[in-house]
């Protein structure tokens, strides 16, 4: 135990501050994997939440025990995860589509981190969806994201946008490709802005890889 400890720090002193909630996660996942790829329902968690914890696909949560619509899960509910938890470093997956910008706007969108993209605009700015698909949250669902759409598309490929004002979907919409979903809010965020990320598989994607 305390090799591995003296091996993080080591690690986050090497990569600086932005890896650390990547280390994080990894970290949890491998205390996870010490106990049979387990995971306790806690207050407030949803199946899209636990993937986004444990960079996992929601479906795969979903099939290892065996849930059927409506998906409901209790505190203190014991769920089965992926029989091989990747206890690497997140490595992202290439974005192969061409997607529909979620903001159209001339200011560039910057970079937070690797694998998000911050658009600022206005309050009540138009939101679209980047791809077709099916949403699979709609509202504060998940501490730190305030109003969140996820939308669920084809091939394993999911789009976050956090932080929105009024959103005009629900959960289990169909949506189309630049559909407008939301408005750009403040709801968790010092100002006006979306937060913008692709995974695919669960695994965020580079954010300089995603061509709109």
């Amino acid at each position: 135990m305390k090799l591995f400890v003296a091996k993080c720090t080591a690690i986050l002193f090497l990569a600086g501050c932005s890896s650390l909630e990547v280390l994080k996660t990894n970290f949890e996942a491998r205390m996870l994997s010490n106990t049979e790829n387990t995971y306790i329902v806690k207050s407030g968690d949803s199946i899209w939440s636990i993937a986004l914890k444990y960079n996992l696909d929601p479906q795969t949560i979903i099939d290892r025990n065996n849930f059927s619509k409506p998906f409901r899960i209790f505190p203190g509910e014991k769920l089965f995860l992926s029989k091989n938890i990747n206890t690497a470093f997140v490595i992202a997956n290439r974005a192969p589509l061409s997607w529909h910008t979620p903001i159209k706007s001339n200011n560039k969108p910057r970079s937070q981190g690797l694998y998000w993209l911050v658009f600022n605009e206005q309050k009540g700015s138009p939101i679209y969806a980047a791809q077709e698909g099916k949403v699979v949250i709609s509202g504060p669902d998940i501490p730190g994201y305030g109003n969140l759409v996820m939308i669920s598309h084809p091939n394993g490929f999911i789009s976050l946008y956090a932080h929105c004002q009024n959103i005009f979907v629900e959960t289990g919409d169909t949506v189309s490709k630049g559909m407008v979903i939301a408005e750009v809010g403040s709801s968790e965020s010092s100002s006006p802005m979306l937060r913008f990320q692709l995974r695919k598989n669960g695994t965020p994607i580079k954010v300089k890889s995603i061509q709109f």
